[in-house]
This record gives C-alpha cells, sequence and structure tokens, in this order.
C-alpha cells in the first residue's frame, strides 16, 4: 500500500512539474517571438518586461533575465538621448548581473556563461556612443575582455566572432581594425554559426543574417 502510495505521488509530481516546464517554455517562446518582431522601442520596453514577470515566477533560471537585457540592449541603440540610453543600459545591467550571478551559484555551466559575456559585450558599444571620445578607450577593452572571457569558456559560441567581427570593423587601422582584419572574423562566425547547434529552443539565435549583411558589404 505505502508502495502504491509512493508510486502515485512521484506520477503526480512528475506530472506537474511537466505541465510548469511547459507553461515556461511555452511563454518564453512567445515572448521572443514578439521580441524579435518589435519595431518599435515600446515593443522591446514590453519584451523586457514581459521577460522580468516570468524571471520573478522562475527565479532559478538565467534565460528570462538573459532577454529582458537583450531586449533593452537592442532598443538602447536607437535612443539618441544619451541620459536615457544609461539609464537604459543601467537596467540592461542590472538584469544582465542577476543572471550572471544565478550561473555564478551554479556547477558545469560554462557554454550558458558564454552567453553572458557576449551580451556584456554587446552593451558596451551602446555605452560608447553616449559619449565616444570620453568613453571609447575604457569600453573598447570592457569590450574585447568579455568577448576573450567568452571564447575561453566556449569558443564554439559564433556569437563571440560577430562581435569581434563588427567591432573590428569600425575601429581604424591605427588601433588594429579595419575591413582586412575584420573579414576572416565574420567569415569565422559565418563557419561557426552554420556548425552551431542546442537542444534547447530557447536558445539565443541572433547575430546570423547580421553576420552575413556585413559580410556582403564587404564583397
Amino acid at each position: 500500500m505505502k508502495t502504491n502510495l509512493l508510486i502515485l505521488t512521484i506520477g503526480l509530481f512528475s506530472i506537474c512539474v511537466w505541465g510548469q516546464e511547459e507553461r515556461y517554455t511555452t511563454a518564453m517562446l512567445s515572448t521572443i517571438e514578439k521580441m524579435d518582431q518589435a519595431s518599435e522601442p515600446g515593443e522591446l520596453i514590453e519584451s523586457a518586461n514581459r521577460f522580468e514577470r516570468i524571471a520573478k515566477a522562475e527565479k532559478s533560471r538565467w534565460m528570462p533575465y538573459y532577454y529582458a537585457s537583450y531586449s533593452l540592449i537592442v532598443m538602447s541603440f536607437d535612443e539618441n538621448d544619451g541620459g536615457r540610453k544609461d539609464l537604459v543600459l543601467d537596467r540592461a545591467q542590472e538584469l544582465l548581473d542577476q543572471a550572471l550571478e544565478l550561473l555564478d551559484q551554479a556547477l558545469e555551466l560554462e557554454p550558458e556563461e558564454s552567453e553572458l559575456h557576449v551580451l556584456q559585450a554587446f552593451l558596451y558599444p551602446s555605452r560608447i556612443m553616449v559619449d565616444p571620445m570620453g568613453r571609447g578607450m575604457i569600453y573598447i577593452e570592457k569590450m574585447f575582455g568579455s568577448l576573450q572571457r567568452a571564447k575561453t569558456l566556449n569558443p564554439e559560441n559564433p556569437r563571440i566572432y560577430f562581435l569581434e567581427g563588427v567591432n573590428k570593423l569600425n575601429l581604424p587601422p591605427s588601433m588594429g581594425g579595419g575591413a582586412d582584419v575584420a573579414r576572416p572574423i565574420l567569415e569565422e562566425a559565418l563557419i561557426k554559426f552554420e556548425a552551431f547547434t542546442n537542444e534547447d529552443p530557447l536558445w539565443p539565435n541572433w547575430g546570423e543574417e547580421a553576420t552575413r549583411a556585413e559580410l556582403e558589404k564587404l564583397q
């Protein structure tokens, strides 16, 4: 009798866990789709807010924080007012820090942590745009440092090479940049995008189309 009760309890628990996982995945996929389709700043803010609500309900998961931060970083590039841009990026940084804190508490999650350091590198150029002369050297160094950290954790992450190539492209040759330097890095990014696989349907997949677009400009 006790054995049957134990089996029933385990079965009910498994059903509840599966249902919760399905609801989480459905909510995330729906919000990722809305984020990808966003064409206005307000839509990206709404996506970030929805991801935050998911994060509060799923306190141990890093991806909602990641996507909330990503939504705000993307939005920040279209914000022309420096003060407002910094406020948006401050919030994006807070969300990214929360994601990093969650992974710091876990073990053997290096590929995930690589994505967060890539996102950190994606944030820094928007900071530079507020004051290029005053911030350029500081944040360029931080950006490439984040990319190197991401590469150490997962050298097959294609977004590393995409961001490295784009940023090298926008640096003058005197600073180690330019088209000749950037092209092979972007070509490597494209090779890694084509080879990259992950079974998680929520895994970040941005950067491939932009890599192809940048390479087309360099033809």
